[in-house]
């Protein structure tokens, strides 16, 4: 079937019921299976989306976690410490952050000696 329009005629042939001279391209129990599959699918994708959110889009860019916990909607952080996985990377930009400042504390110490 040629239309103007691929992209909609290959979902009116997959998903539509087999009418006027269109032809069906997938069974009704593959379709069945296929949307049950989406259906059951969606809670995992939008529990990987908030982790997503949580971890890389604003724990990882130095938001506090107190303030990652109201985007979220979470009355406690302990919610939010669920969704929030620390990186390896924020874990070392933090260790040199810390080494910096001991480094300047360091040097105070040194020069009031």
């Amino acid at each position: 079937m040629v239309t103007e329009q691929p992209q909609y005629s290959v979902v009116v042939c997959i998903f539509h019921i087999l009418q006027n001279t269109e032809i069906q391209l997938i069974s009704n129990d593959l379709r069945l299976i296929f949307t049950y599959s989406l259906l059951l699918a969606s809670p995992c994708i939008f529990h990987l989306a908030r982790h997503t959110f949580a971890t890389t889009t604003t724990l990882a860019k130095g938001v506090p976690i107190e303030t990652v916990s109201k985007m979220l909607g979470h009355t406690n952080i302990e919610t939010t410490q669920i969704y929030a996985r620390i990186t390896n990377n924020k874990i070392g930009n933090d260790m040199q952050g810390l080494d910096k400042k001991f480094v300047g504390i360091e040097k105070i110490y040194k020069e009031a000696l």
